[in-house]
Order: C-alpha cells, then structure tokens, then sequence
C-alpha cells in the first residue's frame, strides 16, 4: 500500500503555531521575604539548598550583598557562625558550604547557598535537631520555611515536605526520619524511576513516535511497505535497547562522575528529539537507523533522569543500588508500554486507513512537542500544553484498548473451535 505525502500545509502550520505560542506570558515571582531551606536526604550525607533573601540579609547583618570575594566570604562566615545541625547526643554535624551567591533565582534577588551536612562518626543520618538563627536572631518577625526535598532512602514523594517554620521563638525543629536500609533504598529508586517515566510524557512520547513507523519499510521518501512480523519484533527490541543504553550511559556517568548539563537546554533537547521522532513517523527521515537516533537521543533524555539522581549517597555501593533501582523501574514501565502497544501498532500498519491513522496522531504528538519545545526555550507557560497534557494519557488508554481487541479478536475463533 503505497501512503500519500505528508502535505507540506502541515510543516507550515506547524511553524506558523510555533510562532503564535511565542508570544510572551506573565510570568511568575516569589514575593514572601521568608527564608528557605530544603533538605535532600541520601545515605551518609544530606543536601541543603537555602534561600535567604537578600534584602533581609543586608538589613538584618549591615553586611554587603554583592558578590566580590570579601563580601561572599562574609556571608559564609555570618551563616556557619548562625545555623547549626546536631546529632541526638549533641555533636554537631560538619557543615561544608559548596557554593554562595547573591543572585535572582526567581522575583526579587537573594543569598542562594547549597550546603553538605555530615553526620558525625557513628551517629544516624535520619535523626537531628536543626538549630537556625539566621536572621530571625536580629529580625524576630522573620522566619525560615523547613522542607523535606527528597528522601530517596526512606521514600521519595512527588511534592515537597513542610517540616516546620524556624522563628526567632523557635529556632530548634527535630527532624526524624526513622530507619531506612539498602532494600528500602532499591525499592524506592525503583519506584522513583517507574513513577518518572510513567509520568514523563515527553520520554513516553518520543518513544511511541519512534515506535509508530516500526512495522513498516521506507521506498523513496514514504513509508510503503509492511515489516515481517519477526523483522518488526527485531526492529522495536534494538530502538527499545539503544534507548535505554543511551540513558543508561549517561545515569552512570552523572551519578558516578558527576556529568550534567544545564536543565534549560536538556529540556529542550527532549522536546526536539519528540518532535523530530514525530515528523519521522509521518513521513520518513532516518529509515533504518531509528535504533541509532534512540541511542543519540536516550543520552539526552538520561541527563533528565540524572537531576533526580544527584543525591544519591557518597559510597559506592549506595549509588550503585540506587541506579540499579532507578533505572530498572524506568525498564519496567517502558516495557509495559511497548507490550501494551504492540498489538495496536501491528494492527494499525494492516489496516486499510492505517497511514492516515498514523499520520494523524503523529501530527498531535509534533504539536505537543512543538508547544513544549517553545514553552522550555522561551521561558514562557502556554496554556495549550496543558490541554495536551490532559490529552496524552488518554491517547495512551485507547491504544492499550485497540490492542486489547485486537488480542481479543485473535484469542475468539480459536477458543470456539477448541
């Protein structure tokens, strides 16, 4: 069955939307002059992020908000001398400041800091007292907001954790965390990288749009020709490796030697590797060589994954078992995917509007990755992502119903003759 064109009105209207959803949107600040720290708990070690704001630090210390080295080294002083974690038998926990800087993160500027904390020899990294009287010593009307980020070992949840507010009356929280060991540490990075995948839609889309084209062969610029059903299975099994050696390699490298990209071109990145997996599904760009772009590609997506994975202890064996566990849940929701859709795409390539079919949701998955593409390079909230987003779910369930009719058409005429 030979396909008809891709209309070439289709590029143009993609561009032309691309451009319409270039027009700027407010955008949001942070305007509460309260202080922030966020806790990323991991094995032997926590992660600190703190947000102080600059305004208030100036105030409340008279000392300089800029960013020359005499001014930074101040500030550090000024923070260590006036927060403190302790261990339960009073030691203190070594706190080492990584990074300092007086910059706008997001509204007005702030004292942005990320901090390590190190439980003392033999003491438990899930019990402290934290002692915080920045600020609130000088300024009592002043508070800082304490928040769980992560929690990788003891269960990651998909919004953040409110501890307490530290005020000038109550400038002490207890944080217990209870115990948690190496199985609850696999267990819940697998269930981490199951609940990323499953809910990261650009990885699932970007994956169904290379998926859509496989049981077909490509003849001069159009897919025209039917797959052998054992040539289609070899086809989707080599994409569905080489996607996950690419993000593989690149969880490996970030987790053990600390490789990362920004997040802004990351994020990017993904949303062109979906729209691109897209077009290539209408109509052919890389015939043949779809494992080769899911290796590429997977490298980019395995720097997204890795931002969830960058307190994932300081031994060895803790990153290790977390990866492993990480990466084996993304393994089991991808696998349930191509399982689940199967039967669908084999179908879909027999039937007689099959090519129509394919093109049509080939087009919707571009337009996603268009709107996402333009919302992560601009900086901009477009209100149709959000319509898509509702949408995607939903395409995914009514591929999992064809496939189930398909099966079920299948399974019918033997059972009535058995």
């Amino acid at each position: 069955m030979i396909e008809r064109s891709l209309p070439a009105r289709f590029i143009a209207a993609l561009a032309i939307l691309m451009l319409l959803l270039a027009l700027p949107a407010p955008a949001a600040a942070h305007l509460t002059p309260n202080s922030e720290i966020r806790l990323d708990l991991a094995p032997g070690a926590i992660g600190a992020d703190i947000v102080v704001p600059q305004s208030e630090f100036g105030y409340a210390t008279g000392l300089a908000t800029d960013n020359r080295p005499a001014s930074l080294a101040a500030a550090r002083a000024y923070l260590l001398g006036h927060f403190a974690v302790v261990a339960p038998d009073g030691r203190n926990w070594r706190v080492t400041i990584d990074r300092i800087a007086f910059e706008t993160i997001i509204g007005p500027p702030d004292l942005h800091v990320t901090a390590t904390l190190l439980p003392p020899p033999g003491a438990g990294d899930r019990n402290f007292r934290f002692d915080w009287r920045v600020i609130t010593r000088e300024v009592p009307t002043h508070f800082a907001l304490l928040v769980i980020g992560g929690d990788l070992a003891g269960g990651t949840r998909g919004e953040r954790e409110l501890v307490g507010a530290l005020t000038a009356a109550r400038p002490i929280l207890t944080v217990d965390r209870g115990h948690a060991g190496m199985t609850g540490l696999f267990a819940n990075s697998f269930r981490l990288g199951a609940r990323h995948i499953a809910e990261g839609y650009d990885h699932l889309m970007f994956l169904l749009a290379l998926l859509l084209p496989a049981p077909l062969l490509a003849s001069r610029g159009r897919w025209s020709a039917l797959r052998e059903p054992r040539a289609t299975f070899r086809h989707l099994a080599m994409i569905v490796t080489a996607f996950t050696v690419g993000h593989s390699l690149t969880l490996i490298a970030a987790a053990l030697f600390g490789a990362h990209l920004p997040a802004a071109p990351v994020e990017a990145g993904i949303a062109l590797s979906v729209l691109i997996s897209a077009i290539h599904a209408a109509r052919p760009l890389f015939p043949g060589r779809e494992p080769l772009v899911a290796l590429g590609f997977g490298l980019v997506h395995g720097l997204a994954f890795a931002t969830l994975i960058a307190n994932f202890g300081l031994g060895a064996a803790t990153r290790v078992t977390a990866i492993l566990g990480f990466n084996l849940g993304i393994e089991a929701v991808q696998l349930l995917v191509v399982l689940g859709a199967l039967p669908a795409l084999l179908a879909l390539a027999r039937w007689r509007h099959g090519a129509p079919a394919r093109t049509a949701l080939a087009t919707v998955i571009g337009l996603a990755a268009a709107i996402w593409l333009v919302e992560r390079v601009a900086g901009l909230v477009i209100p149709a992502a959000a319509l898509f987003e509702t949408a995607i779910p939903w395409s995914f369930v009514l591929i999992l119903l064809l496939s189930a009719l398909v099966l079920l058409r299948a399974v019918l005429p033997r059972a009535r003759r058995a």
